[in-house]
């Protein structure tokens, strides 16, 4: 599937469009974005059955975009862009804290059109002279370029865990695989990762590696073997399979999930209790057999401790928890009943106060609050007074319109230089 590529191109291009300043061009861009990274079915195949125009919120101008990406493997529009307006998105967006906008305003008053200029200009304080931004967005923008330098090599983790499950699906689907699971600090849910980890069973390991080094989403072969493989994805992230026997998988996992000082205070216990801990198994010292290792929770219990969320492994108290039996319970998704702070169109989000409202009631929960900006960040679209007035008729009119689902209106306001809230004052005395 190259869901996830043709998603990026169209956002790619939204970066881009707002250099045109044509909102609802870029606002089209991204919403056929999110449509197509959540898409079940295969958008190439899709294009191959001339149903692109099929989906909602898919013209003909972006199906044309689409068409011309999926056929040829780049798209032409895009490149000339990039030579209209040659600045570094990519590069510019991974430091915190700004996005096209601010991308925009900054290469139209300074010409700024890469990080480094970008530095260069906020150490020489230029940037706390444009409107809206200020020395406080200047003084982290240098402590982001100083961070991206020093972690150039992890990703967030919202970005790597759509292919983290993308590669675990197709590997589901074949028939070889009996077991597959994503393993690392993804599965820890960290907030940037490395690269990604993956594990597998099957007596074909051949046949896995050849399907994983041949995707689609493939850009680099690292390394290739019989059990174990390394590929660099087009988004730029390492990912590493292995393949392994079934009757050590939970061990594996365990393993390969980390953290790494988890696992020594794990093997400190096993050596206490005349036990061995590696990837292969659990292991009596004495007579060399294996005693647990066919999954987690075997090999937790007979360490005899209580079965530990891949969240908490990092070695902070969580292993004298788990001795005791007093480990925490883990919120799941399905338990979250409300969002508190979420933008839409009215600021600088991209769907409606309904779309989100919808979206929010498909996720079960009951309630949620709009916080579009307000003030004078104009960078952000910010909301005045006449604004939030009729922000609130609308979403009284989706209230009245939608049921099971409460909207309630806020709002997101800066610290001024002074330290006063740049906030409206309708926002100071809010309606009832």
């Amino acid at each position: 599937m190259k869901n996830i590529e043709v998603a990026e191109l169209l956002n790619e291009i939204a970066d881009y469009e707002e250099f045109k300043d044509e909102p609802f061009k870029v606002r089209a861009y991204r919403k056929a974005a999110l449509l197509i990274r959540g898409l079940p079915d295969d958008i190439e195949q899709i294009w191959k059955q001339g149903k692109l125009e099929d989906l909602p919120g898919i013209g003909e101008g972006i199906a044309k975009k689409i068409s011309d990406f999926l056929e040829h493997g780049k798209s032409k529009y895009l490149e000339e862009l990039k030579k209209e307006f040659p600045v570094d998105m990519e590069g510019l967006g991974k430091v915190e804290g700004i996005g096209p906008k601010t991308i925009l305003k900054l290469y139209k008053i300074y010409g700024i059109k890469n990080t480094n200029e970008l530095e260069k200009a906020a150490k020489a304080h230029k940037i706390q002279e444009i409107e809206g931004l200020g020395p406080i967005v200047e003084s982290n923008i240098l402590k982001s370029i100083e961070f991206s330098r020093k972690s150039k090599e992890r990703f967030l983790l919202g970005f790597a865990l759509p292919g983290a499950e993308e590669i675990m699906r197709l590997l589901k689907s074949l028939k070889e695989v009996e077991r597959v699971a994503i393993a690392g600090s993804t599965r820890r849910m960290k907030e940037t990762i490395g690269d990604i980890d993956i594990l597998a069973t099957s007596k074909n390991p051949a046949k896995i590696m050849d399907f994983f080094t041949k995707m689609d989403m493939v850009s680099d072969v690292l390394a290739k073997g019989e059990t174990k493989s390394s590929i660099r994805i087009k988004e730029g992230i390492q990912v590493d399979l292995r393949v392994i026997e079934d009757d050590i998988f939970g061990a594996g996992l365990l393993y390969f999930t980390g953290s790494q000082q988890h696992n020594i205070q794990l093997r400190k216990i096993a050596i206490e209790k005349g036990l061995k801990l590696s990837e292969y198994g659990i292991f009596d010292k004495k007579t060399n057999k294996r005693v647990a290792g066919k999954t987690e929770e075997e090999c937790y219990k007979k360490l005899g401790l209580a079965y530990i969320e891949p969240e908490m492994r990092e070695d902070e108290g969580e292993i004298e928890l788990a001795q005791h039996k007093m480990l925490p319970r883990l919120i799941n998704y399905n338990e979250i009943k409300g969002d508190l702070q979420m933008h839409t169109i009215w600021s600088d989000g991209l769907n409606s106060i309904e779309e989100m409202a919808v979206a929010a009631k498909k996720l079960g929960h009951e309630y949620i609050c709009i916080t579009d900006h307000t003030g004078k960040l104009a960078v952000a679209n910010a909301l005045d007074e006449k604004r939030i007035l009729a922000q609130r008729k609308e979403i009284e009119k989706t209230n009245k319109k939608l049921e099971g689902i409460t909207i309630l209106q806020g709002c997101e306001v800066n610290i001024t230089n002074d330290g006063s809230l740049d906030m409206p004052e309708l926002c100071r005395n809010p309606l009832t």
